[in-house]
C-alpha cells in the first residue's frame, strides 16, 4: 500500500481575524471542540449500555490570544466593550502558506477556512499573572466566547 501525498498544515499557519476588528494578529487560538449528548438505554438482554440517535451538539468555548500593545490594542479593547452585552460577531481561521511573495504579504492555503459564527464574548483578561520581579514573561489580552456553529468551507 502506497502512502498518500499529503502536506499537514503547521500550528503556525493560521490567520485568525474577527469580522469588525481589522489589523489586530491574534497568535493562539484553543481550536474547535464539540460535545454530543444522546440518552442511552440498556436493551435488557446484553448487559450492555448503548446510545440512542439524535441527541444535541454543544460547542465548547473557544479562546484567542495575543501579546498585548497598551499602544496598539485599544481597538481590541473597544471591540470587547461594544460586545460586553452579548451582541454576536463571527471568526474566520484561514490557513495561509508561510510564503512571502514579491509585495511582502504571506498567501492564503487553499481555498478553504473554519467560520465560526454566533459568537458571544463569555470572558476577557488582560494583563493576567503581572510580576514586576521578572521581565520575561509576555502580558497577553484574551478573550473567551462562545460560538452556535463551526463550519469548514
Amino acid at each position: 500500500m502506497r502512502l498518500q501525498d499529503i502536506s499537514p498544515i503547521s500550528n503556525s499557519d493560521f490567520l485568525i481575524t474577527i469580522a469588525g476588528l481589522n489589523n489586530i494578529y491574534w497568535t493562539s487560538f484553543s481550536g474547535v471542540k464539540v460535545s454530543y449528548k444522546r440518552a442511552s438505554y440498556n436493551d435488557g438482554l446484553s448487559n450492555t449500555t448503548r446510545m440512542a440517535d439524535g441527541g444535541t451538539r454543544e460547542y465548547q468555548p473557544v479562546t484567542i490570544s495575543k501579546p498585548y500593545d497598551p499602544e496598539k490594542d485599544q481597538t481590541a479593547i473597544d471591540f470587547i466593550k461594544q460586545h460586553e452585552d452579548g451582541s454576536i460577531f463571527d471568526l474566520v481561521l484561514r490557513p495561509v502558506k508561510k510564503v512571502t511573495n514579491a509585495q511582502g504579504t504571506d498567501t492564503f492555503r487553499g481555498n478553504k477556512a473554519w467560520y465560526l459564527s454566533g459568537c458571544r464574548i463569555s470572558s476577557w483578561s488582560c494583563a493576567d499573572g503581572v510580576d514586576t520581579s521578572d521581565g520575561s514573561k509576555v502580558t497577553t489580552l484574551q478573550i473567551e466566547f462562545s460560538l452556535e456553529s463551526a463550519e469548514l468551507k
